[in-house]
């Protein structure tokens, strides 16, 4: 299979986020915020980057226990098994997202997707770079019962995608639609981070599985997003891993060497009895609750809308040609992909460090097109599309609109009168 499904329907969602953007602006609705959103993104491009290198690793495991340990031999022809593959993938995926926000390992894996003090369709890509990794165990009694492993690919792929939609403040409740299909109603729920909303409706597609295990909450007033200790940062990579650490540390400093393995497998909040009180979810004053936000000059905020979408379009090319890229370009391609995505939340923090570790970017982009010979006419797709001379002076154009962009930072840090001026935000969570 050349093509995830995911993949196929990208553009679809994009299609989507610009619908409920311009939604959301001629309406005059809060949906959106532009660094939450890009935060929001870039999580996505990082999973989906680490997703190349994971997916086929998971995959050959789910492929060896079906193998080896398949009972039956189910067609990828019958079409009763599609959909039996289909209810079992939703039911097994309602039993990882709920030990996802019940056992604190998951919840390490699966709290990125939680962070966003919004909600629109820009959190459905939010995903943990580790999330495929701690939820294939769940699925292995699909490879045992001997469902094919592209057939249980496609059915999770399709699953997934399913929830895309549920990702939105601008679809009402449905009716009876609700008491047999996940929709946005029952997933905001699920978003919310006030006390009598939280591990509730973890459906995928089927609703039926919260009515039917007791995980059942209807929303009343809307929720206030996020998760309880709300991130105070834009950093993608600490948003992805911050919650390990914070388990890590736990473990580390308690004396017990019972509470040093019971915490990662505690529900979130928990903590050893000699490092005080375990996190209780507060109520909520909505009269002064406040969501994070930075502010940075216009000329840096301009500066990280190109950027990002230079990233943007860098990952897609990525995306779209990985397996036609030498394996150099490839992992060189995504490494300043990353590079780019943590250097912009560095900046929306106003930090000096982010801004010169961007100019390192830049200056090292233009270097290394002088050093090694990028050559993009063997990719038979672009030349399908561009024309070889334009492949062939890519680099050139890879080099100048890094010098120019290199420049424009540059002269800013010079505007600041002292270079090392610019005041910043620690990452953390509150």
């Amino acid at each position: 299979m050349e093509k995830n499904i995911i993949e196929l329907i990208t553009p679809v969602f994009f299609v989507l986020v610009v619908v409920e953007l311009l939604y959301s602006a001629f309406g005059n609705k809060p949906f959106y915020r532009f660094k939450d959103s890009i935060n929001n993104l870039s999580a996505g491009i990082f999973m989906q980057i680490f997703t190349v290198f994971i997916t086929l690793g998971l995959m050959a495991v789910y492929s060896w226990v079906y193998a080896k340990f398949g009972v039956l031999n189910i067609s990828n022809d019958s079409w009763i098994g599609w959909v039996f593959c289909f209810i079992l993938a939703d039911f097994f995926y309602y039993w990882y997202h709920r030990f996802g926000h019940e056992i604190n390992i998951f919840w390490a894996s699966h709290v990125a997707h939680h962070q966003s003090e919004d909600y629109n369709f820009t959190v459905a890509l939010r995903q943990g770079v580790t999330q495929n990794t701690f939820s294939l165990p769940f699925y292995l009694p699909l490879a045992v019962m001997g469902f094919p492993p592209i057939m249980f690919l496609l059915c999770i792929q399709i699953n997934f995608a399913y929830q895309f939609w549920l990702h939105t403040r601008a679809i009402p409740k449905l009716g009876f639609f609700e008491w047999i299909f996940n929709t946005p109603s029952q997933h905001r729920v699920h978003h919310g981070r006030d006390p009598k909303y939280i591990d509730k409706n973890y459906a995928g597609t089927f609703a039926i599985w919260d009515r039917m295990f007791g995980s059942y909450k209807e929303e009343e007033e809307e929720p206030i997003f996020g998760i309880v200790k709300p991130m105070q940062t834009w950093s993608p990579v600490w948003t992805q891993f911050h919650y390990f650490e914070e388990l890590f540390h736990l473990s580390w400093k308690t004396k017990s060497w019972k509470d040093k393995f019971l915490v990662w497998f505690k529900p979130p909040g928990w903590k050893p009895k000699d490092l005080g009180e375990s996190v209780v979810p507060p109520e909520i004053d909505r009269s002064t609750y406040q969501k994070f936000n930075t502010h940075i000059p216009y000329t840096l905020l301009a500066y990280s809308i190109t950027q990002f979408f230079f990233g943007l379009g860098a990952s897609m090319v990525y995306l779209e040609f990985k397996k036609e890229l030498p394996l150099f370009e490839m992992c060189v391609l995504g490494f300043y992909v990353l590079w780019t995505l943590w250097n912009i939340g560095a900046i929306f923090e106003l930090k000096t460090s982010g801004i010169v570790s961007e100019l390192i970017r830049l200056a090292s982009i233009a270097g290394l097109t002088y050093v090694y010979p990028f050559d993009f006419t063997h990719v038979e797709k672009l030349t399908a599309v561009l024309p070889i001379e334009t492949l062939q002076y890519l680099p050139e154009l890879m080099k100048q609109v890094a010098l120019i962009s290199f420049f424009v930072l540059g002269g800013f840090l010079v505007s600041q009168k002292r270079f090392f001026s610019i005041k910043g935000y620690t990452p953390k969570t509150v």
